[in-house]
């Protein structure tokens, strides 16, 4: 029996060492994501803190947290961006040899662009850029809320200056 165990003890063993390896190489970026969003979830104490500060006029205490605002980069993400780098140079420079190279750097802006807008929907205790840049949720002036437009139907376009 006791063999029977020590050899599934080290089946498991060598099967979490395979995992290991497999999400270290291939799920790097996927593992970074989901401990950026653990740091950003908000605790009981952050949550404390965002409502004792409602009553004051001061941004929440949490935005300007370092713990929360910095990237924790590895040697993994570094070397594939420096591939990344070197894989986008030599496509340039074969499109620069082609007499493609205007068409192909603007088509690679335009990606740049489209990958670094946020697709996915926000994730909890993720701040928004409107509250970020309007720490009070104050309404902007010259933007038209629900009320305003309300009125505007009801009433004309007069009613509301």
């Amino acid at each position: 029996m006791d063999v029977k165990l020590a050899e599934y003890r080290a089946r498991k063993r060598k099967e979490e060492t395979k995992q290991l390896i497999y999400n270290m190489i291939f799920n790097s970026r996927l593992e970074e994501e989901t401990n950026n969003v653990s740091h950003h979830a908000i605790n009981q104490e952050d949550e404390d803190k965002l409502i004792s500060s409602a009553d004051d006029d001061s941004a929440p205490s949490y935005i300007n947290d370092p713990e929360l605002t910095t990237t924790k980069f590895n040697w993994l993400t570094i070397a594939n961006y420096i591939l990344y780098s070197l894989l986008w140079a030599t496509l340039y420079a074969i499109a620069i040899q082609m007499e493609f190279g205007a068409v192909f750097l603007i088509v690679s802006i335009l990606y740049g662009i489209w990958s670094n807008t946020r697709t996915r929907p926000k994730q909890e205790g993720e701040v928004s850029a409107y509250s970020v840049f309007n720490p009070n949720c104050e309404a902007i002036h010259g933007t038209l809320n629900a009320e305003q437009f309300e009125r505007e139907i009801r009433y004309g376009a007069v009613s509301v200056h």
